[in-house]
């Protein structure tokens, strides 16, 4: 597990990095995405039994819909971020 959280946190660090950096993303999307983020950390210092499974990682799948084509970068590391909270089973 601390692999996979390691990988959760270079992942979220990622993305905010790319959503500082994106000035083309709707209002409502980058709130999304940013709520998402704060969710993340909040859960990585969590134990794990205190992690409520939630659908975090169906909202972020949702917030991905209608950008994938126009910034590819953020759609891969949502979707990176995706797979290792399943992963986790978060």
């Amino acid at each position: 597990m601390p692999d996979r959280i390691n990988k959760l946190r270079a992942t979220v660090t990622e993305l905010e990095a790319e959503l500082a950096g994106l000035s083309e993303v709707d209002e409502e999307t980058r709130a999304v995405l940013e709520e998402a983020v704060n969710e993340i950390q909040e859960a990585l210092h969590k134990q794990p039994e205190e992690i409520e499974h939630q659908t975090l990682s169906d909202r972020l799948h949702d917030a991905t819909k209608g950008f994938e084509a126009s910034h590819p970068t953020l759609f891969g590391i949502v979707s990176r971020t995706i797979d290792t909270l399943g992963q986790m089973g978060i």
